[in-house]
């Protein structure tokens, strides 16, 4: 690893602090003027001092002065190494996410379709968790360790199954992306449990006329969280979602299911 790692967004350093320029003075003798930073640059503090500080506060409160004074720094030297505070919860995503997927097991055995669902389900988790902060876009590819790691085992298992390469690593992909939009779906509820596009849907189908769009009138009228208390509603829409989740990991795992077998009948 080197000393500096780059952000998006500007340098962190993570190397031990390096001593400022010593030497004397043209004429002076041996007496050397002491060690200082160099001109304009602020003081050197590193990403595990920045993600400390930033773990010690709430979502809400995180913000450049916030960490600034925790770390007893001023905003413009934070300012130096993380940019802006889009660069601050880009390293509290990434190491928040790295932790939830530190601890993650998949099954050991060969069986492939356990393996892919066990890492759709934890990658859904470790995202719902950081969810507060979570832009979407800065969580897809992140190279973390956990995630390499977890990314191997499913492709090892694919790969072992009898996919080709290209074939594995879309079926990666799948479940990737199903992951994210399944955490999106429950980040994205409200305190009713529904989701807060399908809320601006039948909104704006209550503003118009009763016969249009059947269609889709019908399907919502039918879909879960409709009549009953408040928590029996909001209870029905969360279980909705997870078997909305696991819908779509069903017709990923059918469909390379299909591709093993057209391939073991070549």
């Amino acid at each position: 690893m080197t000393s500096r790692e780059q952000t998006a967004s500007g340098p962190v350093a993570t190397g031990p602090d390096s001593p400022g320029p010593t030497g004397g003075q043209p004429g002076s003798g041996s007496r050397s003027a002491p060690a200082r930073r160099a001109r304009g640059r602020p003081p050197r503090i590193s990403r595990e001092q920045i993600v400390a500080a930033a773990r010690g506060l709430g979502p809400r409160d995180l913000t450049m002065q916030a960490v600034a004074d925790a770390l007893g720094v001023t905003r413009k030297a934070l300012h130096y190494y993380v940019g802006d505070r889009e660069g601050l919860l880009t390293l509290v995503v990434v190491d928040s996410f790295e932790r939830q997927l530190g601890g993650v097991e998949l099954p050991a055995g060969d069986d492939w379709r356990a393996v892919l669902r066990a890492y759709a389900v934890a990658l859904r988790d470790g995202l719902v968790r950081i969810g507060v902060v979570t832009d979407f876009q800065r969580v897809r590819g992140l190279g973390t360790s956990a995630a390499l790691a977890l990314a191997d085992r499913v492709l090892d298992a694919l790969l072992a199954a009898g996919l080709d390469p290209d074939t594995a690593r879309h079926g990666l992909t799948a479940a990737s992306n199903i992951a994210q939009s399944a955490a999106q779906t429950l980040i994205g509820q409200t305190d009713s449990g529904m989701h807060r596009h399908r809320a601006e849907t039948e909104a704006a189908l209550r503003e118009l006329p009763g016969d249009t769009y059947p269609a889709l009138r019908r399907v919502l009228a039918a879909a879960p969280g409709q009549g009953g208390t408040p928590e029996r509603e909001a209870a029905d829409r969360r279980a909705d979602a997870e078997t909305q989740f696991a819908f779509e990991l069903d017709l990923l795992i059918s469909g390379l299911e299909r591709l093993l077998a057209s391939a073991d009948g070549r």
